[in-house]
């Protein structure tokens, strides 16, 4: 399953604060966003063109649980470097669409039949990374073994084996079996994107700077009196 989704401008006057411009969210308005807004390696000495895979956990939150009806999470665009809108897509590994998504809900609990040995973000990176055939960067929720709980990763580029990811975010309830079972339970509203101006905002600037740059020119102009 794969889908694109907007978000309406009513959800970015809900969630607007001070002096941001507006929120473009995909789906419906929820109650209460986990904003992430700073650059996700921040702090970490990852390279994202040595070839060298890191896992950087360095800011990663501990959320008590979260609620699919009431819950999202939000990223900035800028410190991310998004799109306005955001791809979905919720599935086993072998049935995502080779071109991806960039959200992508990890359904595979276990790669290779062994309870004995650990699926984690590396382990489901490696099989997103597999079944795709594009670049891009985006993110990922799977269910850690070891830990029993689900995480929310980014990753430098899902199409690669080696890109850096860096853990954003641990769900400490539900856990187990509860919290793979509860990964069908995502949807495009729970992921979104915020600082992306609105249309009309960004008319207004587009307007703007063309005046500008059109009194710059008359002004540079040579006068014929």
């Amino acid at each position: 399953m794969s889908t694109s989704v907007s978000a309406p401008p009513s959800l970015a006057r809900r969630i607007a604060v001070g002096a941001l411009t507006g929120f473009a969210l995909l789906g419906a308005a929820h109650a209460a966003p986990v904003v992430f807004d700073a650059p996700p390696f921040q702090g970490s000495a990852a390279d994202p063109n040595d070839g060298i895979r890191t896992i950087f956990g360095g800011n990663e939150r501990f959320l008590p649980s979260f609620d699919f009806s009431q819950d999202s999470f939000v990223f900035d665009a800028a410190a991310f470097g998004l799109p306005p809108t955001l791809s979905f897509a919720s599935s086993t590994a072998a049935a995502l669409s080779p071109l991806g998504a960039k959200v992508v809900v990890l359904q595979d609990i276990d790669n290779d039949a062994n309870p004995a040995t650990p699926f984690n973000a590396g382990t489901a990176a490696n099989q997103i990374a597999a079944a795709l055939t594009e670049d891009l960067a985006g993110f990922f929720i799977y269910s850690n073994s070891v830990l029993g709980v689900n995480r929310l990763v980014f990753s430098t580029n899902l199409n690669s084996n080696t890109a850096d990811l860096a853990i954003l975010a641990r769900i400490l309830s539900p856990s187990g079996a509860d919290a793979q079972a509860a990964l069908p339970g995502f949807t495009a509203d729970n992921f979104g994107v915020q600082g992306v101006p609105e249309p009309g905002t960004a008319a207004l600037l587009a307007a703007g700077m063309f005046a500008m740059a059109w009194r710059r020119r008359q002004a540079a102009a040579p006068r014929r009196d």
